[in-house]
């Protein structure tokens, strides 16, 4: 009887360190309770890239370590666009795909790709970037889907490997890669261009086998694919301003515990709030670092200038046609925050 006491008791102790010593232990040390899975089709060398892996490196502090980030990069699980599809899923809890991958969730959400539409001067107004990703979440709840705001990413421009873009005659019969999306479909075709949606990974190689003519990418883009293939950049101001959606799985957060799902919210609150003049920043490095290997830049000005954007009033006006009622909220958004 004796033994069997000791045993019980020596059995109790052995226990009761065991859960002091997985109370102490650091946050890598322990147990994840939550595994989350991150995807993105860019190279890890973009800038956005870093970003990403700074907000997982924080949700897993934060959360000491309950919360497992899993981040698949330049394509390796989903491209972009199924990477959309696959939220709700399980396959994948968080993307932040180019925008115009959601035009295939919900035609509406092309409002914020439309060109000369979204500003810098605008998203950095207090309170501007949460009512907009409020009216994009909107667009897209129907399909279990939480947009949870818009990184900026860059300016779009033009590349050919040994011409600039002076005029959009320049454009006419030309097959031009964009990301996707029927808003810059239908922009280039107004250009006389014919688009060719295709991921950022694949562009270099397609550019140099002639498979396409040009390129309308980021200061980042012109990096993935160098200046040994494209060495001549061309800007119209203002054209198109990329950005990417920071969009979730919202039943999966709903079902989080409250604490984690408040260590995602607040986090990924944190870091939009920064981000945008972070993302100007960094493409304005990006244009100077292609600048310094050997690129040059052209920027459209005047009458030429003037041509693009009749183009794009025509462009835009198919979408707006269709979608009355969300381009009238977004002008009122518009003329909310400017000035």
């Amino acid at each position: 009887m004796t033994r069997t006491v000791f045993d019980a008791f020596a059995q109790a102790t052995a226990v009761a360190a065991l859960v002091a010593l997985v109370a102490t232990a650091s946050p890598s040390a322990r147990a994840a309770e939550v595994e989350m899975i991150m995807t993105n089709e860019i190279a890890t060398t973009h800038w956005t890239a870093e970003i990403m892996e700074e907000y997982a490196d924080l949700i897993e502090t934060r959360s000491l370590g309950r919360i497992d980030v899993q981040i698949y990069h330049a394509g390796s699980l989903f491209k972009d666009k199924e990477a959309v599809a696959a939220l709700g899923t399980g396959a994948v809890h968080m993307v932040w795909p180019v925008s115009v991958q959601l035009e295939s969730v919900a035609p509406a959400y092309g409002v914020v790709n439309l060109p000369f539409s979204i500003t810098d001067e605008v998203m950095l107004k207090e309170g501007a970037p949460q009512e907009l990703a409020g009216m994009l979440s909107d667009f897209v709840a129907d399909r279990g889907l939480r947009v949870m705001g818009l990184m900026r990413t860059a300016d779009l421009i033009f590349l050919f490997p040994d011409s600039f873009v002076e005029t959009t005659a320049d454009l006419e019969g030309q097959k031009i890669r964009l990301t996707g999306g029927k808003v810059l479909q239908a922009l280039m075709r107004e250009y006389g261009a014919s688009p060719i949606t295709m991921p950022a990974t694949e562009m270099a190689a397609a550019l140099m086998q002639g498979a396409i003519d040009g390129i309308f990418t980021s200061y980042g883009g012109w990096r993935m694919v160098g200046v040994s293939a494209s060495k001549k950049a061309t800007l119209v101001p203002g054209l198109s301003l990329l950005t990417y959606t920071v969009v979730a799985d919202d039943a999966w957060l709903k079902d989080l515990p409250d604490d984690l799902r408040a260590v995602i919210e607040d986090t990924t609150a944190e870091m939009l709030a920064t981000q945008w003049m972070r993302g100007i920043e960094g493409d304005k490095r990006e244009r100077e670092r292609m600048l310094g290997q050997g690129g040059a830049l052209h920027v459209v000005e005047g009458d030429a200038h003037a041509a693009f954007r009749e183009g794009a009033r025509r462009a835009s006006q198919i979408f707006i046609d269709r979608h009355p009622e969300v381009w009238e909220a977004f002008q009122a958004f518009m003329r909310k925050h400017e000035g």
